[in-house]
């Protein structure tokens, strides 16, 4: 394996699922051939102080008006790094702007790289003829293409590039592996969930991941299902916009947000779940989920999960064996589907069964790893 720089505008310990992946990826691959270039966070120097692979950490833009454009800031950056530590080739966090300070260290230096591509980098490019210009540049110039599904991978061939250049490796979780304290006993006393039926979903509170959908299904899952509990995981810009949808609509007394959760705690809220659900819809700026590691997870704890069939969820979940896929914008769908996973147990415990196989024997991390490996 080349000594390789990933750069990336998303790693931990910023919450996310291409922060996860690319995390994942980058702690599997040897230390002496991996190493990261990423932005500042908010505990970055502890996250970076556990890993066993060297992190650099600076600012990628000029903050001075006068200056542009201001990724700029981080072309010198990579640069120098590249000269300074010897290395060998760079591995490409984002199409833009990452992958245009990547095609220029190229083309004047000689550095080739690969591009890891998610689902938004690719499908906002839709949105500026400008950009869709400079993707394809990029994307040609790049030494192979790594993207994480099916859905993606037919979206890099809309822009021209050659099916033979991309090589489709889909998120992993290794979450059922991790020896964490189960939490269960305290979450349902803090929360008052005895005797609940629970939904969960996992995800940052954007409009994208379809929170909406869930809360426009759950009158109708009451109905039939009158002591089901709606739990929503982590924060986000949207969530004002759920609260007034559950006081307009009375369901505050079916609907918990629990916020941050940390790894170790989430294990316990799949646990406790029954259904998983994530309905996810593809915004008017074409930003939709490129696959969905959160299925998975769901999945590897044994519990069934439902999701629209939109982006590249389709390749997280096999619809009627390891969850079910509906079309997009039914909210009635949901609450059918839901309904039936309540009431026939013995259907949702095999589709839970089926998901957590598939997880076990194709989606661990290691597997991705060594797929990354033999690209770099």
């Amino acid at each position: 394996m080349l000594k390789t720089l990933l750069i990336t505008t998303d790693f931990p310990p910023r919450i996310g699922g291409v922060a996860e992946y690319l995390s994942q990826i980058s702690s599997r691959l040897p230390s002496s051939s991996i190493s990261v270039f990423a932005q500042p966070e908010k505990d970055s120097g502890k996250f970076d102080s556990e890993q066993h692979y060297r992190i650099y950490r600076e600012n990628f833009y000029f903050t001075s008006h006068f200056i542009w454009p201001k990724w700029l800031l981080l072309l010198f950056s990579a640069r120098k790094l590249i000269k300074k530590d010897g290395f060998q080739q760079i591995l490409v966090g984002q199409i833009l702007p990452v992958g245009t300070v990547a095609l220029l260290i190229n083309l004047f230096f000689g550095i080739p790289y690969v591009v890891s591509t998610h689902a938004m980098d690719i499908t906002i490019l839709s949105n500026s003829r400008k950009k869709t210009r400079l993707a394809k540049e990029i994307l040609k110039h790049s030494r192979q293409i790594v993207t994480v599904s099916h859905f993606t991978k037919k979206k890099l061939t809309e822009l021209g590039v050659e099916e033979e250049k991309i090589c489709i490796i889909s998120p992993g979780t290794d979450l059922l592996e991790r020896n964490t304290e189960d939490f269960q006993d305290r979450i349902i006393e803090e929360f008052g969930l005895n005797g609940k039926r629970i939904l969960l979903t996992v995800g940052r509170i954007v409009e994208r991941k379809g929170h909406i959908e869930v809360l426009k299904s759950l009158p109708f899952i009451i109905k039939k299902i009158p002591n089901t509990h709606y739990i929503i995981t982590s924060n986000g810009p949207y969530k004002k916009d759920l609260e007034i949808f559950i006081d307009k609509n009375h369901l505050r007394n079916y609907v918990t947000f629990v916020g941050e959760v940390s790894r170790d705690q989430l294990s316990s809220f799949y646990r406790l779940a029954e259904v998983f659900v994530m309905p996810t819809i593809m915004l008017a700026n074409s930003d939709v989920e490129g696959f969905g590691i959160v299925y998975l997870e769901a999945n590897a704890f044994g519990k069934p999960v439902v999701g629209y069939d939109t982006g590249g969820v389709g390749d997280a979940i096999v619809n009627r064996k390891t969850g079910i896929l509906i079309e997009p914008r039914n909210p009635s769908e949901i609450a059918k589907n839901i309904i039936r996973l309540f009431e026939d147990t013995n259907y949702a415990n095999k589709l839970g069964k089926q998901g957590r196989i598939r997880v076990e024997s194709e989606f661990t991390w290691e597997v991705r790893a060594e797929k990354f490996k033999d690209i770099l």
